[in-house]
Formats: structure tokens, sequence, C-alpha cells
């Protein structure tokens, strides 16, 4: 019996066989667990069949790793709408595991450039640029939290002649870069402040508007 989990790092997936052909590793599985409607929650839920999915995985050492995935398709009873189950780890039409995308992402990033990694992968080099781009958002959303800091420190700066001056934000309480934006005027800045998240929150005393010029220090901190 395959420890499934710890092979593949796909939670309820079960690992039925693997085999060697093509010059890659097969390795097919199937759902194992009990399912939920993803509309409603319930779980009164008929079996109408299964579907093949063919994901990319991650690869083991040097050989390349296909899943042939066996996906139930349900029908709820509850809601009356029908769906096929949703994997973890593996997102809905895509072709790739979202561990295959990023070990795509850390190669091209620690400096393997798209075509070599493309050949390397057989994958085109517009599909790493694709998970490289996916990879670099999701790092984004790590570094930049969608909420307010409690106090944002705000300074401009010569950007390019093209694009003129970028006002840099910076979370003053946590010691880190927040953002940084385009222009530098109150009315340049003011769809971005009005954008950000928890700043209801925020009492209206504590914002002070950034001046034409010169750094300030806007202090957001949050209601007692």
């Amino acid at each position: 019996m395959y420890n499934s989990e710890i092979l593949l790092g796909l939670p309820g997936c079960q690992i039925t066989e693997i085999r060697w052909e093509e010059g890659a590793v097969w390795v097919s599985a199937r759902w194992s667990e009990p399912a939920s409607c993803p509309h409603c929650n319930g779980n009164l839920l008929r079996n109408k069949g299964t579907h093949t999915r063919h994901v990319r995985h991650e690869n083991w050492g040097t050989r390349a790793l296909l899943l042939e995935l066996q996906v139930p398709k349900w029908h709820c009873r509850g809601c009356g709408r029908y769906f096929r189950q949703r994997l973890p780890g593996i997102l809905p039409r895509q072709r790739a595991s979202e561990a295959y995308q990023q070990a795509v992402y850390q190669q091209h990033l620690d400096g393997i450039n798209r075509s070599r990694l493309g050949r390397r992968e057989k994958i085109g080099a517009a599909t790493v640029e694709r998970y490289f781009r996916k990879g670099l958002q999701r790092q984004f959303k790590a570094w930049h939290p969608p909420r307010c800091p409690q106090i944002l420190g705000i300074d401009e700066h010569f950007f390019t002649r093209r694009k003129g001056f970028a006002t840099t934000l910076c979370d003053l309480k946590n010691h880190k870069i927040y953002d940084v934006v385009l222009g530098r005027s109150e009315l340049a800045l003011e769809p971005y402040l009005q954008a950000l998240q928890g700043k209801d929150a925020v009492p209206s005393s504590a914002w002070t508007s950034p001046p034409l010029t010169g750094p300030s220090c806007a202090s957001t901190s949050p209601r007692p």
C-alpha cells in the first residue's frame, strides 16, 4: 500500500498504480475522501461517473511525473447542481499542479532562462513565463497584505522621465516597504488610498494628506 499523501502531497488522492511509460513516471490515482457540495456544503450526493484528468506534477528527481486522476462527478440532491470533485493543490481546468508551477517558478527565479527550462521540462517558453508571473503574484500577495498598516510612512522620489515621480509607502510598525505608487500629488494618490482595505476602522483625524514635495508620515492607528 502506497502512502499517497507523502508521495504526491495531494490530500484525498489515493495511488492505484505507478508505471514507467514514454520516458516518464505515470501515477494513477483516485479520490478516496468523503465529498461535499461546494455550492451548498451538502453531503447528499449521487455519483454520476468519473472523469480522467491528466496533470503534470512536480518531478521525482530527474524524472517527469504525470498524474492520471480519476475525478468523480457528483449530483447534489440538496441544491440540484452538478459538479466535479475539486482536488486540493490542482486548480480547475489546469494541466499542471500548483506544486509543479511553483517548482518552475523557483528554477526560473534561480537563473535558468525560459528556453533552457522549457526544453528541460518539455514545455513551452510561454508556459514558463506564465508560471513565473503567477509565482510573482503569489509572492507579492505574501509580501503585501491587503489591509492598511497601522502606521503608514509616505515619501516621494523621482522614478523615470516618462513616468515622473513615484510615492513609496512604508509600514513603519513592521519596518518594511508596503507598496510603491506612481505619482505624488493628492489627486494621483487619492484613488489608491480610497481602495485600501481596513481604512474604515481608521479615525479620520489620523489621516494627513501627503504634501506636494517632501516626506510625510500618516499615522493610521485603529480606534481603541
